[in-house]
């Protein structure tokens, strides 16, 4: 039997009905009599979907069904603009967008009219509960936090603009904990970061929580910076003044820095085409070539690297022999023959409990051979190490102990007749571990002073030997 409108009519009327009530068993029945239910009444190209109204009405229950139904609904827009979850948000039908954000987290990241999303909407609210929603949509989902508005706004850029202070702090906070403060650097359309906008606005407080995470010589499309637009409109804080002040000079002396590593036309107003253009530096060329931005081949070379420098500090400390046990005066024999008494006792030359037992050239290159391939894993180690700087630092401090550690235990091993040698092995290596020590920290070290005077026109420029996915 063909169904004819005026049924159709009223299934459409009992589904309204159903999702005021908030029935899911009624939704059901309804959607055993007529299938195509869901789909006849979202046809429209920005349709008002049954889920957007049980997000507007917050009908939770009805809602969450409906999305899993029906997973596409929660993306669609309706002819305003809105999703489902920016309905509810509106509507404060707080439990309805919790219960989205835990169907489907990547709802937060869906940009509703002028590009705005949930995480940009609850950063204009000043609520407690808002900054609670705020808060668990960034542990939701970390990506959202890379969202931009139809202006090239971040949630923090919204935060600033509506003088949300409550939203700012977790919003900088979180950066803070999860090692993302680049983002304070990110530009709106007018090129501005956050700095300039609460230096532009008046909010000191703002201003000195950024104010040690933000370039504060990053131009706007006007050609400010945000020391200029602090000058031009001082604020009263004595404390804020000397810290701009103080930004100044470590700027100046990161200008005289990057004189000492590159040519003065690579210190142009707009670097970013010429520092694409460049030759890898050897940072980059380390970071690539070793394969060190796949975590696995990190994690790979850091483990034989550790087994190796185990093993071969471990024979430094048990070279092949042993030590004598006891002290012997035996005057030496009038030959090399070692000859035996009676009691089967080996007469040696004199020797000291402690001493290690292989001599000659063998223990030299038993003792060159073990401390170069323990050098080698240590290298290994520094470089693999060099993405991750300067967080990273406390790994290369420790290897430059431990090396110290080895070789003046290498060195004190040999016998008192091999001092020249000692002293010349302790320079070799000691100069060698320097070295391996000191070109990754010297290449990381010139990469960013160079690197930080890059000033994109929007989002950022990212440290490509470290780029993440988001999620």
């Amino acid at each position: 039997m063909v169904r004819g409108l005026p049924g159709k009519e009223a299934r459409e009327s009992r589904l309204h009905q159903a999702i005021a009530n908030d029935d899911v068993e009624d939704l059901h029945n309804l959607i055993e009599e007529e299938p195509e239910l869901l789909d006849c009444v979202s046809k429209h190209p920005f349709p008002h979907t049954p889920l957007h109204l049980a997000a507007a009405t917050g009908k939770t229950q009805v809602a969450v069904e409906i999305a899993i139904l029906k997973p596409s609904f929660a993306r669609k827009l309706n002819s305003k603009g809105d999703s489902p979850m920016h309905l509810a948000l509106q509507f404060e039908h707080y439990q309805t967008v919790r219960a989205l954000m835990t169907r489907d987290p990547k709802l937060i990241r869906v940009p509703g009219q002028h590009g705005i999303t949930a995480l940009h909407y609850v950063a204009t609210k000043e609520g407690d509960d808002e900054v609670e929603l705020l808060a668990e949509f960034l542990c939701a989902c970390k990506s959202s936090i890379e969202d931009l508005t139809s202006r090239c706004e971040t949630a923090v850029h919204v935060a600033i603009n509506n003088h949300n202070v409550k939203a700012f702090k977790v919003l900088v906070g979180w950066l803070k904990r999860m090692n993302l403060t680049e983002i304070l650097n990110w530009k709106d359309q007018d090129g501005n970061t956050v700095l300039p906008i609460a230096v532009f606005e008046k909010q000191a407080e703002i201003i000195s929580m950024v104010i040690g995470h933000v370039k504060v010589y990053a131009k706007n499309l006007q050609g400010k910076t945000a020391v200029q637009m602090f000058k031009e409109n001082p604020s009263g804080d004595r404390n804020l003044a000397r810290r701009f002040r103080h930004k100044e000079l470590l700027e100046k002396l990161r200008a005289f820095l990057v004189s000492l590593y590159f040519h003065k036309e690579d210190l142009d107003i707009r670097p970013l085409p010429r520092f694409l253009s460049r030759k890898l530096t050897l940072f980059e060329w380390l970071t690539i070539w070793f394969g060190l931005r796949d975590e696995s081949v990190r994690d790979i070379i850091l483990l034989v690297c550790t087994l190796v420098t185990t093993a071969t500090y471990q024979a430094a400390l048990t070279p092949p022999g042993g030590y004598w046990q006891d002290n012997s005066s035996n005057p030496p024999a009038h030959s090399t023959i070692v000859t035996a008494n009676s009691s089967r006792i080996a007469v040696e030359e004199p020797h000291e409990a402690g001493n290690i037992i292989l001599s000659g050239s063998s223990l030299y290159q038993f003792t060159a051979l073990n401390s170069l391939i323990f050098l080698s894993s240590v290298c290994a180690i520094c470089i693999t190490a060099i993405p991750l700087l300067p967080r990273t630092l406390p790994v290369y401090l420790l290897m430059l102990t431990l090396g110290l550690s080895f070789f003046a235990t290498a060195t004190i091993e040999l016998p008192k007749s091999a001092d020249a040698e000692a002293i010349s092995m302790t320079v070799i290596y000691g100069s060698l571990l320097a070295v391996a020590w000191f070109i990754p920290l010297h290449s990381w070290l010139s990469y960013k002073i160079y690197h930080c005077g890059i000033d994109g026109t929007r989002r950022r420029v990212g440290h490509f030997p470290e780029l993440k996915n988001g999620k």
